[in-house]
């Protein structure tokens, strides 16, 4: 929410306080103020001229040489290059010595012979903010209003010397979304009189109201119509424009300025529709019909629902109620009479229809925080006023109110007790100083021995419970009085459960290998679950934020795909990263138990590795991930075999299961190409292990072996084997043979071939085995034993034959 600090001062005296100081009170008293912002950007000696004469250029056919009156009978030669300087226009003027924003000094210069006093300006020059204003505005100069004093400061005229409050209000504090809430908030806040009017009169009118309003739907419980005729095609005053401007609202024409204008002023929307266009003068408020659409103001045409309120008439909508107007009732330069609209919608439903429609408009934010019942008939009255003084219309009849009579705006009545007040803020805030907080604020208070009776005006919905009193009773009193207490209760650190010691210790060794941790939701969609196809069933959301968040997640790779996504659209070349997080599992839903939450190590690899001076940028691929999950393990103390796994998400040859002693705790591979193109990540490889399988057999036994004094001897052999058997497995069976005569230290198959020289049906194993004693020196025999030993037992298991 923007403020205005003229705006502001013109309804409280506020002569004796900065901006900044007013500022500062507000945020005292809970109302954040994030910026305090000056229209005036460093505009200096910018004065308002007139264009006399106009002339081209000699030597340039886009320059014009103007004749410029700035007042007091001086004339200046300025050349300019606006397409649209014209003789007769007023126009701020740069004098020479003059200051604009980004620190530019304007001097005399010569452009192709002709000297220029001066410089005409636009408003991006003066540093307006253009999008606020409407295009005939930001199209060469800056034209002003015929009438300003020649010569004068062009600062005041153009409401420069204002400066604009930046509130970050909280969501509850709908009545500060106007500047009468926050008049009467800073009236209270500075314990001051406040000029603004507690209501205004209705328009003087003879006769009946030529439009006739049916409510057919509860979720209106007001609506209020006045029709104008005579409406002229005027261009909105300065003074509103740029009041508009400072509140951050973008100008359009005269109508739809007095509606916004007094939107801000009173909070309450309205809006206007060209009378004529009304079929047969009667405005119809429904929830729109199955199939219903509509065009709205925006040049879109919206399919509705029958959750959507919408203002039609016996033929057909006109407008969506609380978010936009429709281009069939839109008011034009031909329009000679309007409706006025001012009416109160359920909140919820205008909330839905804008996130429905992904419209999102001042109105409707208004609407779906609350608005106050008692502005809705001020609010049609002063803009009536406005426009009968702006635009030279006259009312056509009373306003038309539907119900006729409007029920008595009855105060919320809640009963207060000062002691429990001080109680609950621990400090003795004095009786009259509690009283004088609710009168200021313009409550009504009937004071007793023990409980009070205060009345709460309509325009503060956000206060109904005695603990809402107490809060204003502390903001208004001033948070610095409540003395600050420290905890006196013992508060110990829970000890660390051995899970979470694992987890950090995974963590870290993750982070120390090049792995960035990410954080992702835990809310996904069927959809984005489905080229994993995770098992169990999707279990939803009763209320989700979004149709993208709708499910409890069943695996991690979507949400690290995301992340992955979104690094590689952003010119990252590639990386590695992991997240560990809950995986919900249930096998049906609805159910009477909660979903498994299983706790999983996710990690994915997608695009390039960098390169370094030994090693060309490339691809990561499995066995960079395969190394690091064998790092992990023996981080964990846990010894594990990788056998092959038929995951469909995963490329097929390309893909292994990680088990220990029989039970699966992981899987590593590449992803299927079809997955990789499905979630944009192109060739990538993943790893997952089950946290709740892993960390049961992990040791903490730190286990210390001597550095070897004998030197150990390597054999290298090539095999040949049916190609369905598995490398593990000859590694597994060669530690199985030799493992009592303690001989082999480590196995390592280095190389797969399979092609010319090697049978149709196996392939070639390129084995290395270590073989070392502590106590001597092997010998050549013993080895050649040890290396008989194992061939034969390949041979009887798997039909293994030495290659020749």
């Amino acid at each position: 929410m923007r403020a205005s600090y003229k705006w502001l001062a013109e309804y409280l005296d506020l002569a004796d306080l900065s901006p900044a100081e007013l500022a500062d009170r507000l945020t005292s008293a809970g109302l954040a103020v994030d910026a305090v912002e000056p229209l005036n950007r460093g505009v200096e000696r910018v004065v308002i001229g007139k264009i006399l004469e106009v002339r081209p250029h000699p030597q340039a056919d886009r320059l014009k040489i103007c004749q410029v009156d700035v007042g007091g009978g001086e004339r200046l030669e300025i050349v300019c290059g606006a397409p649209n300087a014209a003789a007769g226009l007023v126009v701020p003027v740069a004098l020479p010595g003059a200051r604009l924003p980004g620190g530019v000094e304007i001097r005399i210069a010569e452009f192709r012979g002709v000297s220029s006093h001066g410089m005409l300006c636009s408003a991006d020059e003066l540093g307006i903010e253009t999008r606020y204003l409407p295009k005939r505005d930001v199209e060469g100069l800056l034209i002003l209003p015929e009438d300003l004093p020649l010569g004068e400061d062009v600062v005041p005229h153009l409401h420069l010397d204002d400066v604009v409050f930046d509130l970050d209000l909280t969501p509850n504090r709908s009545d500060c979304l106007s500047i009468r809430g926050l008049v009467h908030e800073l009236s209270a806040i500075l314990r001051r009189p406040h000029r603004f009017p507690a209501s205004v009169p209705g328009p003087r009118a003879s006769g009946e109201c030529p439009i006739q309003v049916r409510l057919e739907t509860p979720r209106c419980p007001r609506y209020e119509a006045q029709v104008l005729e005579g409406i002229a095609v005027r261009e909105t005053p300065l003074w509103m424009k740029m009041r508009l401007l400072a509140m951050g609202v973008r100008s359009i024409d005269l109508v739809v300025d007095v509606t916004n204008y007094v939107m801000l002023e009173w909070g309450q929307p309205l809006h206007a529709f060209d009378a004529d266009a009304i079929a047969q003068g009667t405005i119809v408020v429904r929830q729109a019909r199955e199939g219903e659409r509509l065009v709205t103001l925006d040049g879109q045409e919206r399919a509705l629902t029958p959750d959507m309120i919408v203002i039609a008439d016996p033929e057909k909508a006109i407008g969506l109620a609380g978010v936009m107007g429709g281009e069939n009732s839109e008011i034009t330069p031909s329009t000679r009479r309007i409706a006025l609209e001012s009416a109160r919608f359920d909140g919820a439903s205008i909330r839905r229809t804008g996130q429905a429609l992904s419209l999102r408009s001042e109105a409707q934010q208004r609407f779906e925080k609350g608005v106050d019942p008692a502005a809705v008939s001020n609010a049609l009255h002063r803009a009536t006023e406005l426009l009968v003084q702006l635009a030279g219309s006259h009312p056509v009849g009373p306003p038309r109110r539907v119900p006729a009579e409007a029920d008595a705006l009855k105060p919320t009545v809640i009963s207060f007790s000062p002691q429990a007040c001080a109680r609950f803020l621990g400090v003795d805030v004095p009786e009259d100083e509690m009283y004088a907080c609710f009168e200021s604020l313009g409550f009504g208070v009937a004071r007793g021995e023990d409980e009070w009776r205060v009345e709460v005006p309509t325009r503060r919905s956000d206060v109904h419970l005695p603990a809402d009193l107490y809060e204003e009773v502390a903001r208004l009193y001033g948070y610095h009085h409540i003395p600050a207490t420290s905890m006196r209760l013992p508060v110990e650190a829970p000890e660390s459960s051995d899970d979470l010691k694992l987890v950090r210790k995974v963590r870290r060794a993750l982070v120390d290998w090049g792995l960035c941790e990410v954080r992702t939701y835990a809310l996904t969609s069927p959809e984005a679950e489905a080229p994993v196809a995770p098992s169990g069933v999707a279990v939803p959301l009763l209320r989700p934020m979004s149709d993208d968040r709708r499910t409890l997640r069943r695996h991690l790779l979507p949400s690290l795909a995301e992340v992955a996504r979104y690094n590689l659209a952003h010119q990252v070349s590639g990386g590695a990263i992991f997240e560990v997080g809950k995986a919900f599992l249930a096998a049906s839903w609805p159910q009477d138990a909660l979903p498994e939450e299983r706790a999983v190590l996710g990690m994915l690899w997608f695009g390039e590795r960098e390169g370094n001076p030994f090693e060309r940028p490339r691809p990561f691929d499995f066995y960079d991930v395969k190394g690091v999950c064998d790092a992990l393990l023996a981080r964990l103390g846990i010894q594990a075999a990788y056998r092959v796994s038929h995951h469909a998400y995963l490329h097929p040859g390309r893909q292994a299961s990680i088990e220990v002693g029989g039970v699966m705790v992981g899987t590593v591979g590449e992803l299927h190409p079809d997955v990789g193109d499905r979630y944009e990540v192109g060739r990538a490889v993943y790893a997952e292990f089950d946290l709740g399988r892993l960390f049961p057999l992990a040791s903490s036994e730190v286990r210390v072996q001597s550095i070897p004094r004998h030197p150990a001897s390597r054999r290298d052999l090539a095999v040949v084997v049916p190609l369905g058997v598995e490398s593990q497995a000859l590694v597994d069976e060669a530690r199985r043979t030799l493992s009592e005569r303690g001989v082999l230290r480590m196995v390592r198959v280095f190389d797969v071939y399979t092609g010319v020289g090697v049978p149709e049906g196996q392939k070639s194993l390129a084995i290395a085995l270590w073989f070392q004693r502590d106590e001597r020196t092997m010998t050549d025999a013993e080895i050649d034993d040890a290396v008989e030993a194992v061939l034969r037992a390949w041979e009887a298991a798997f039909g293994a034959k030495l290659r020749s």
